[in-house]
């Protein structure tokens, strides 16, 4: 294979993402944080701050904050877990399933941008080849420093 660099090109389109995403979720009236957070517990209710945390690829800490707002305005509930009395599960409410559907169309037409130069056959090929690099990464252990 050759060098192609693919790490330098992920990451700037990362950054060049980001102003997007931004405004679509600002569009909304969230953060970027918190959309994804609700997001993730739209899919995977019922789950752990440090889980939602690593789900949503920041700390524990960062989570904690992302999630006192969250709290408050009465998009997300906390549960104690009936196995686990110390342990608190969060859930999405009907105020958060609302947020995101105020979000949706705003991530949708940036999807559409993303995809605008593709063909239908190359968006599905390059969406699986995206989940096909997410699948090898999370299936191997990360390199550390030493």
């Amino acid at each position: 294979m050759d060098n192609t660099n693919f790490t330098y090109v992920i990451k700037q389109v990362e950054l060049a993402l980001r102003p997007y995403i931004d405004g679509a979720c600002a569009a909304a009236g969230m953060t970027t944080a918190q959309y994804t957070a609700l997001t993730v517990l739209e899919r995977r209710p019922g789950i752990t701050s440090s889980e939602l945390a690593r789900r949503s690829f920041v700390r524990a800490q960062t989570m904690a904050q992302t999630m006192d707002p969250l709290l408050e305005a009465g998009l997300v509930r906390r549960e104690r877990d009936p196995g686990h009395a110390r342990r608190l599960l969060l859930y999405l409410t009907d105020t958060g399933s609302a947020a995101i559907a105020r979000a949706r169309p705003h991530v949708a037409e940036l999807e559409r941008l993303i995809l605008s130069e593709f063909t239908a056959d190359e968006a599905a090929a390059f969406a699986e080849y995206l989940r096909r690099a997410r699948r090898s990464l999370h299936e191997s252990a990360p390199v550390t420093a030493s």
